[in-house]
């Protein structure tokens, strides 16, 4: 029989699995809950004798694309998984855009899988899920087959994952802020003599000057992905407005009215405000600041190519820092104090109550997590592999610094009622929000007006109103 001695960072298991009998005050090892268990606890170790294939789902790029770029990086974690807990995992990528139109089709296909990127704000959400009794409670089982990850997260950060005082997702980060942005090359900054940028202002005339001087070189790099970041920048660059629920945000979301009053909901697409950034797209779009087949264009060449100067970011999910010599920054909520620190239910792993294997599939979980190497296909993702440089305690304590608690975090929506009104919603979004904000719908004016339209039939004063109806007994503080 194959043991694993497993070691937490103070002290070896055994002497923490007493101290869970003397807490709890009946001994977890005895019960069913690891007897029966693919990775049973024996005379105080963690029996992996048994050989275990597991499965994964993850939010991140398309299938095609992932298995291209990290296909290499996969199979060096399963040699190493066979040689550390003797097993290997298949992952699945869902892209971020498809997770609303893919994830209850996974689901409700009862499709059996050990572990699964969850957050508060995709569909079905995390705490859905978890009513749902789809998702395994983990209060007992991260101690012992997950001490180390158990130690490093901060109880605050726990805190925000349990529903009901249980938790049943792991945090993917300690800290997460909305930190929406445009990154761009330094050099050129400093080439042509341009002020660091604070303004889409400042933003233009950067990109204008690369158009007449850099042969060769497309302003910001862009997919037709890239119009949530445009979308996004609009937000976040709006000093009331703060994202709220109702849409899921890989689509056209809803926004509260003000900071100081979240169960006031607005759809941006009505506002002044979108009209104008419609015509300003459209003006971005005809100068060149993308290229020209952005609708089919399937991946973006990257700052260090040469061939784009710049690219829409939220840093927060790329990695914890980048080179300050290299690139430079701009954040679209820093000037109006609106960086928003996320709730860690955002960003989760859990396990599905289905699995027979949710105790190695922990194993696997804490094994990547403090592996910087394979850790990154979890959080950072390929082009997290440029903005390396900067320490993630001096990036976080900045933000920290400058900005406010995501007044929604707690805040469980019930979509129930409006499922197909969202389902509308999401589908009009994509068919008209999307080529309106990269501007290849036409004249602006015709276009969001028709996008209005759709929008009304496809329900969204529906789901508008279900949403501030379930915000009136919610009350928050920043």
């Amino acid at each position: 029989m194959r043991k694993t001695s497993r070691k937490k960072g103070c002290g070896v298991l055994s002497v923490f699995i007493m101290l869970i009998v003397m807490f709890v005050g009946c001994s977890v090892l005895k019960s069913s809950l690891f007897s029966s268990s693919t990775t049973p606890v024996v005379e105080g170790q963690i029996d992996t004798s048994r050989y275990v294939k597991l499965s994964m789902f993850l939010a991140g790029p398309s299938s095609e694309e992932a298995i291209m770029d990290y296909k290499d990086t996969v199979a060096q974690l399963n040699a190493k998984l066979k040689d550390s807990i003797n097993a290997n995992v298949e992952i699945t990528f869902v892209a971020f855009d498809e997770l609303d139109r893919e994830y209850p089709l996974i689901f409700n296909s009862k499709e059996i899988y050990d572990v699964v990127y969850t957050s508060s704000k995709a569909t079905p959400g995390y705490f859905t899920m978890v009513e749902q009794e789809s998702l395994q409670e983990l209060d007992d089982l991260l101690p012992v087959y997950a001490s180390n990850v158990w130690e490093m997260i901060k109880p605050s950060i726990w805190e925000d994952a349990r529903y009901k005082g249980k938790i049943y997702g792991i945090p993917l980060c300690q800290e997460k802020y909305r930190a929406n942005g445009y990154i761009y090359r330094g050099d050129l900054l400093e080439k042509y003599e341009i002020e660091p940028l604070i303004s889409l202002e400042g933003m233009e005339e950067f990109m204008d000057t690369l158009l007449e001087e850099e042969v060769g070189m497309t302003p910001i790099g862009m997919t037709e992905d890239s119009a949530m970041s445009l979308y996004d920048m609009l937000v976040d660059l709006n000093p009331d407005w703060i994202p709220a629920p109702g849409i899921p945000h890989s689509s056209l979301y809803l926004v509260s009215k003000s900071r100081d009053n979240i169960s006031s909901i607005l759809c941006p697409v009505f506002s002044t405000e979108f009209m104008e950034f419609a015509k300003e797209m459209k003006d971005w779009a005809e100068k060149g600041y993308w290229r020209e087949e952005v609708l089919t264009e399937d991946r973006i060449a990257g700052l260090d190519s040469g061939k784009d100067a710049s690219m829409f970011v939220n840093l927060c999910d790329l990695s914890n820092g980048f080179s300050e010599g290299k690139y430079k920054f701009f954040c679209f909520g820093e000037g109006n104090h609106k960086v928003i620190k996320e709730s860690a239910a955002t960003d989760l792993l859990s396990i599905s109550a289905d699995s027979r294997n949710g105790e190695r599939a922990l194993m696997m979980l804490e094994f990547i997590m403090e592996n910087e190497e394979f850790k990154e296909f979890l959080t950072y993702g390929i082009q997290g592999q440029i903005f390396k440089g900067v320490k993630e305690k001096d990036m976080l304590d900045y933000y920290e610094n400058i900005s406010i608690k995501d007044p929604y975090g707690k805040f469980t929506f019930d979509a129930s009622p409006v499922e197909q009104e969202i389902q509308n919603v999401v589908r009009v979004n994509s068919q008209y929000g999307i080529p309106i904000l990269l501007g290849k719908a036409g004249d602006p004016e015709t276009a969001v007006k028709k996008y209005r339209e759709e929008l009304k039939a496809a329900g969204i004063q529906k789901v508008i109103d279900t949403v501030q109806e379930q915000l009136k007994d919610f009350t928050h503080m920043y």
